[in-house]
Protein backbone atom coordinates (compact mmCIF):
# COMPACT_ATOMS: atom_id res chain seq x y z
CA UNK A 1 0.00 0.00 0.00
CA UNK A 2 1.48 3.33 -1.09
CA UNK A 3 0.07 6.85 -1.15
CA UNK A 4 2.50 8.10 -3.81
CA UNK A 5 1.16 11.42 -5.21
CA UNK A 6 -2.49 10.83 -4.32
CA UNK A 7 -4.39 14.06 -3.61
CA UNK A 8 -6.43 14.34 -0.38
CA UNK A 9 -9.23 16.84 0.39
CA UNK A 10 -7.35 17.88 3.54
CA UNK A 11 -3.68 18.53 4.41
CA UNK A 12 -1.49 15.46 4.86
CA UNK A 13 1.99 15.03 6.31
CA UNK A 14 4.15 13.05 3.91
CA UNK A 15 7.75 11.87 4.16
CA UNK A 16 7.99 13.00 0.54
CA UNK A 17 8.40 16.75 1.06
CA UNK A 18 7.35 17.50 -2.52
CA UNK A 19 3.76 16.46 -1.86
CA UNK A 20 3.59 17.13 1.90
CA UNK A 21 1.43 20.01 3.17
CA UNK A 22 3.39 20.51 6.39
CA UNK A 23 6.51 22.33 5.23
CA UNK A 24 9.73 20.86 6.63
CA UNK A 25 8.05 18.48 9.09
CA UNK A 26 8.75 14.78 8.50
CA UNK A 27 7.15 11.42 9.30
CA UNK A 28 9.85 8.84 9.94
CA UNK A 29 9.91 5.06 10.25
CA UNK A 30 12.72 4.18 12.68
CA UNK A 31 14.17 0.69 13.20
CA UNK A 32 17.38 -1.32 13.09
CA UNK A 33 17.41 -4.34 10.71
CA UNK A 34 18.45 -7.69 12.16
CA UNK A 35 18.28 -11.22 10.81
CA UNK A 36 18.31 -14.77 12.16
CA UNK A 37 18.11 -18.09 10.36
CA UNK A 38 14.30 -18.01 10.37
CA UNK A 39 13.33 -14.37 10.87
CA UNK A 40 13.80 -10.82 9.65
CA UNK A 41 13.53 -8.47 12.60
CA UNK A 42 12.71 -4.76 12.62
CA UNK A 43 14.50 -4.00 15.87
CA UNK A 44 13.22 -1.11 18.01
CA UNK A 45 10.61 -0.13 15.42
CA UNK A 46 8.74 3.13 16.10
CA UNK A 47 7.60 6.31 14.38
CA UNK A 48 8.91 9.83 14.86
CA UNK A 49 7.64 13.24 13.74
CA UNK A 50 8.24 16.85 14.72
CA UNK A 51 4.79 17.82 13.41
CA UNK A 52 2.85 19.33 16.32
CA UNK A 53 -0.58 18.54 14.87
CA UNK A 54 0.19 14.85 14.32
CA UNK A 55 1.80 14.54 17.75
CA UNK A 56 -1.14 16.26 19.44
CA UNK A 57 -3.73 14.14 17.66
CA UNK A 58 -1.78 10.97 18.48
CA UNK A 59 -1.40 11.92 22.15
CA UNK A 60 -5.16 12.62 22.29
CA UNK A 61 -5.81 9.09 21.06
CA UNK A 62 -7.24 10.17 17.73
CA UNK A 63 -4.58 8.59 15.51
CA UNK A 64 -3.23 5.09 15.05
CA UNK A 65 0.14 4.48 13.41
CA UNK A 66 0.41 1.34 11.28
CA UNK A 67 3.36 -0.32 9.59
CA UNK A 68 2.23 -2.24 6.49
CA UNK A 69 4.38 -5.07 5.12
CA UNK A 70 3.47 -6.43 1.68
CA UNK A 71 4.92 -9.06 -0.62
CA UNK A 72 2.89 -9.59 -3.78
CA UNK A 73 4.93 -12.64 -4.76
CA UNK A 74 3.73 -14.61 -1.75
CA UNK A 75 0.44 -12.66 -1.46
CA UNK A 76 1.43 -11.57 2.05
CA UNK A 77 0.07 -8.42 3.66
CA UNK A 78 0.13 -7.67 7.37
CA UNK A 79 -0.24 -4.57 9.52
CA UNK A 80 1.69 -3.87 12.72
CA UNK A 81 0.86 -1.02 15.07
CA UNK A 82 3.68 1.41 15.87
CA UNK A 83 3.99 3.75 18.83
CA UNK A 84 6.54 6.30 20.00
CA UNK A 85 8.07 3.55 22.11
CA UNK A 86 10.38 1.09 20.31
CA UNK A 87 9.35 -2.52 19.88
CA UNK A 88 10.57 -5.44 17.79
CA UNK A 89 8.63 -6.68 14.76
CA UNK A 90 9.52 -10.28 13.89
CA UNK A 91 8.84 -11.43 10.32
CA UNK A 92 9.06 -15.09 9.29
CA UNK A 93 11.26 -15.57 6.24
CA UNK A 94 8.77 -18.16 4.99
CA UNK A 95 6.31 -15.35 4.22
CA UNK A 96 8.60 -13.38 1.90
CA UNK A 97 10.37 -13.72 -1.39
CA UNK A 98 11.74 -11.12 -3.80
CA UNK A 99 10.40 -7.55 -3.60
CA UNK A 100 8.71 -6.65 -0.29
CA UNK A 101 7.35 -3.20 0.58
CA UNK A 102 7.38 -1.47 3.97
CA UNK A 103 5.33 1.68 4.64
CA UNK A 104 3.75 3.52 7.59
CA UNK A 105 0.52 5.50 7.93
CA UNK A 106 -1.24 7.58 10.54
CA UNK A 107 -4.97 6.94 10.32
CA UNK A 108 -7.91 8.43 12.23
CA UNK A 109 -9.35 6.23 14.98
CA UNK A 110 -12.58 8.27 15.08
CA UNK A 111 -14.38 11.14 13.38
CA UNK A 112 -13.10 14.58 14.39
CA UNK A 113 -12.48 18.14 13.17
CA UNK A 114 -9.15 19.93 13.07
CA UNK A 115 -7.79 23.30 12.01
CA UNK A 116 -4.15 24.43 11.87
CA UNK A 117 -2.00 27.22 10.52
CA UNK A 118 1.10 25.00 10.29
CA UNK A 119 0.29 23.97 6.73
CA UNK A 120 0.37 25.28 3.19
CA UNK A 121 -1.37 28.60 2.72
CA UNK A 122 -4.24 26.98 0.79
CA UNK A 123 -5.15 24.85 3.83
CA UNK A 124 -4.44 27.27 6.69
CA UNK A 125 -7.27 28.26 9.04
CA UNK A 126 -9.84 25.89 7.54
CA UNK A 127 -11.93 23.41 9.52
CA UNK A 128 -11.47 19.92 8.12
CA UNK A 129 -13.88 17.07 8.82
CA UNK A 130 -11.90 13.85 9.27
CA UNK A 131 -13.60 10.46 9.19
CA UNK A 132 -12.46 7.26 10.81
CA UNK A 133 -9.66 5.52 8.85
CA UNK A 134 -8.69 8.69 6.91
CA UNK A 135 -4.92 8.96 6.37
CA UNK A 136 -3.32 12.00 8.03
CA UNK A 137 0.36 11.09 7.58
CA UNK A 138 2.22 8.74 5.26
CA UNK A 139 5.64 7.39 4.51
CA UNK A 140 5.77 5.14 1.47
CA UNK A 141 8.90 3.74 3.01
CA UNK A 142 11.03 1.42 0.96
CA UNK A 143 11.20 -2.01 -0.60
CA UNK A 144 13.79 -4.70 -0.19
CA UNK A 145 14.44 -7.91 -2.07
CA UNK A 146 14.50 -11.04 0.05
CA UNK A 147 16.31 -14.09 -1.26
CA UNK A 148 16.41 -17.07 1.05
CA UNK A 149 15.88 -20.81 1.19
CA UNK A 150 15.61 -22.94 -1.89
CA UNK A 151 13.11 -21.99 -4.57
CA UNK A 152 10.85 -25.02 -4.13
CA UNK A 153 10.57 -24.39 -0.39
CA UNK A 154 9.62 -20.77 -1.06
CA UNK A 155 7.04 -21.87 -3.60
CA UNK A 156 5.55 -24.24 -1.05
CA UNK A 157 5.24 -21.51 1.58
CA UNK A 158 3.72 -19.07 -0.89
CA UNK A 159 1.04 -21.52 -2.05
CA UNK A 160 0.15 -23.79 0.86
CA UNK A 161 -1.27 -23.37 4.32
CA UNK A 162 -1.22 -26.54 6.42
CA UNK A 163 -3.47 -26.64 9.47
CA UNK A 164 -4.69 -29.12 12.05
CA UNK A 165 -8.34 -29.87 12.77
CA UNK A 166 -9.47 -31.04 16.20
CA UNK A 167 -12.57 -32.53 14.59
CA UNK A 168 -10.68 -34.97 12.35
CA UNK A 169 -9.85 -38.46 13.54
CA UNK A 170 -6.36 -39.91 13.29
CA UNK A 171 -5.95 -41.68 9.96
CA UNK A 172 -8.77 -39.73 8.31
CA UNK A 173 -8.00 -38.47 4.81
CA UNK A 174 -6.62 -34.94 4.67
CA UNK A 175 -8.73 -32.23 3.02
CA UNK A 176 -7.56 -29.88 0.26
CA UNK A 177 -9.40 -26.57 -0.18
CA UNK A 178 -8.35 -24.49 -3.18
CA UNK A 179 -11.23 -22.09 -3.64
CA UNK A 180 -10.73 -18.32 -3.44
CA UNK A 181 -8.38 -18.04 -0.47
CA UNK A 182 -4.85 -16.69 -0.67
CA UNK A 183 -3.40 -20.17 -0.27
CA UNK A 184 -4.33 -23.79 -0.85
CA UNK A 185 -5.35 -25.02 2.59
CA UNK A 186 -4.48 -28.58 3.59
CA UNK A 187 -6.30 -29.74 6.71
CA UNK A 188 -5.26 -32.86 8.61
CA UNK A 189 -5.87 -34.42 12.00
CA UNK A 190 -3.88 -33.36 15.05
CA UNK A 191 -1.82 -36.56 14.98
CA UNK A 192 -0.95 -36.26 11.29
CA UNK A 193 -0.12 -32.58 11.79
CA UNK A 194 2.31 -33.38 14.61
CA UNK A 195 4.02 -35.98 12.42
CA UNK A 196 4.21 -33.51 9.54
CA UNK A 197 5.89 -30.91 11.78
CA UNK A 198 8.53 -33.46 12.78
CA UNK A 199 9.19 -34.64 9.23
CA UNK A 200 9.36 -31.12 7.82
CA UNK A 201 12.18 -30.14 10.19
CA UNK A 202 14.41 -32.92 8.85
CA UNK A 203 16.07 -31.83 5.56
CA UNK A 204 16.41 -35.43 4.34
CA UNK A 205 12.64 -35.87 4.32
CA UNK A 206 11.51 -32.45 3.07
CA UNK A 207 11.22 -33.61 -0.55
CA UNK A 208 9.47 -36.78 0.60
CA UNK A 209 6.85 -34.59 2.24
CA UNK A 210 6.60 -32.46 -0.91
CA UNK A 211 6.03 -35.53 -3.06
CA UNK A 212 3.54 -37.22 -0.72
CA UNK A 213 1.35 -34.25 0.08
CA UNK A 214 2.09 -31.06 -1.83
CA UNK A 215 2.31 -32.39 -5.38
CA UNK A 216 -1.16 -34.04 -5.39
CA UNK A 217 -2.62 -31.04 -3.55
CA UNK A 218 -1.19 -28.65 -6.13
CA UNK A 219 -2.53 -30.81 -8.97
CA UNK A 220 -5.97 -30.52 -7.33
CA UNK A 221 -5.66 -26.73 -7.27
CA UNK A 222 -4.32 -26.45 -10.81
CA UNK A 223 -7.18 -28.63 -12.04
CA UNK A 224 -9.69 -26.16 -10.59
CA UNK A 225 -7.88 -23.25 -12.26
CA UNK A 226 -7.84 -25.07 -15.57
CA UNK A 227 -11.55 -25.87 -15.27
CA UNK A 228 -12.33 -22.22 -14.51
CA UNK A 229 -10.33 -21.11 -17.55
CA UNK A 230 -11.92 -23.59 -19.93
CA UNK A 231 -15.40 -22.73 -18.69
CA UNK A 232 -15.28 -19.19 -20.07
CA UNK A 233 -13.32 -18.33 -23.27
CA UNK A 234 -13.35 -14.62 -22.37
CA UNK A 235 -11.14 -14.92 -19.27
CA UNK A 236 -7.33 -15.03 -19.15
CA UNK A 237 -4.72 -16.13 -16.63
CA UNK A 238 -4.91 -12.81 -14.77
CA UNK A 239 -8.61 -13.50 -14.21
CA UNK A 240 -7.70 -16.92 -12.85
CA UNK A 241 -5.21 -15.24 -10.51
CA UNK A 242 -7.90 -12.85 -9.32
CA UNK A 243 -10.19 -15.76 -8.44
CA UNK A 244 -7.50 -18.05 -7.00
CA UNK A 245 -4.98 -15.66 -5.46
CA UNK A 246 -2.34 -18.34 -4.91
CA UNK A 247 -2.27 -18.89 -8.70
CA UNK A 248 -0.25 -15.67 -8.99
CA UNK A 249 2.64 -17.52 -7.36
CA UNK A 250 2.26 -20.20 -10.04
CA UNK A 251 2.67 -17.59 -12.78
CA UNK A 252 5.77 -16.14 -11.11
CA UNK A 253 7.23 -19.58 -10.48
CA UNK A 254 6.61 -20.68 -14.06
CA UNK A 255 8.44 -17.65 -15.44
CA UNK A 256 11.36 -18.18 -13.08
CA UNK A 257 11.73 -21.83 -14.06
CA UNK A 258 11.05 -21.66 -17.80
CA UNK A 259 12.16 -18.10 -18.53
CA UNK A 260 8.88 -17.14 -20.19
CA UNK A 261 5.34 -16.23 -19.20
CA UNK A 262 2.75 -18.98 -18.98
CA UNK A 263 0.13 -18.60 -21.72
CA UNK A 264 -3.48 -19.74 -21.80
CA UNK A 265 -2.78 -22.28 -24.54
CA UNK A 266 0.21 -23.68 -22.68
CA UNK A 267 -1.72 -24.01 -19.44
CA UNK A 268 -4.58 -25.78 -21.20
CA UNK A 269 -2.20 -28.34 -22.77
CA UNK A 270 0.47 -28.78 -20.08
CA UNK A 271 0.60 -31.91 -17.91
CA UNK A 272 -0.51 -30.69 -14.49
CA UNK A 273 1.39 -33.44 -12.66
CA UNK A 274 4.59 -32.41 -14.46
CA UNK A 275 3.98 -28.71 -13.84
CA UNK A 276 3.33 -29.34 -10.15
CA UNK A 277 6.56 -31.33 -9.82
CA UNK A 278 8.59 -28.70 -11.67
CA UNK A 279 7.23 -25.89 -9.50
CA UNK A 280 8.07 -27.81 -6.33
CA UNK A 281 11.60 -28.69 -7.42
CA UNK A 282 11.02 -32.20 -8.83
CA UNK A 283 10.69 -33.66 -5.33
CA UNK A 284 10.37 -37.32 -6.36
CA UNK A 285 13.89 -37.52 -7.77
CA UNK A 286 15.36 -35.53 -4.86
CA UNK A 287 13.54 -37.57 -2.22
CA UNK A 288 14.54 -40.92 -3.73
CA UNK A 289 18.16 -39.80 -4.01
CA UNK A 290 18.31 -38.68 -0.38
CA UNK A 291 16.61 -41.83 0.86
CA UNK A 292 19.07 -44.01 -1.10
CA UNK A 293 22.00 -42.05 0.33
CA UNK A 294 20.66 -42.45 3.86
CA UNK A 295 20.00 -46.15 3.31
CA UNK A 296 23.56 -46.67 2.10
CA UNK A 297 24.91 -44.68 5.01
CA UNK A 298 22.94 -46.79 7.50
CA UNK A 299 24.04 -50.01 5.78
CA UNK A 300 27.71 -48.97 5.81
CA UNK A 301 27.34 -48.19 9.49
CA UNK A 302 25.91 -51.65 10.16
CA UNK A 303 28.66 -53.38 8.14
CA UNK A 304 31.39 -51.62 10.12
CA UNK A 305 30.11 -52.98 13.45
Amino acid sequence: MQVKDKIFPYPILNHNRVISNFGEDDFIFCFTPEETERYYILKDAKFETECKLINDLYDEGKLKINCVVECSYTVFRKTFELTKEPKDIKLSKADFLEKTYFSIFATAKENFTFKTDSVDEDYAGIDFEIEKYDILAANDGFFTTFIHQKEADNMAHSIFSIVASHDMEAGESYIVECDTSKKITITMSDDEYKNYKIIYTIPTYTEVFFNMLLVPSLVEGLSLCKKHLEGDPTIDLDDVGNKYLWFRSILNGYKRIYGTDLTVDEFKSVSLIKLAQDLLGKPLGSSLKKLVEETKSNKDGDDSE
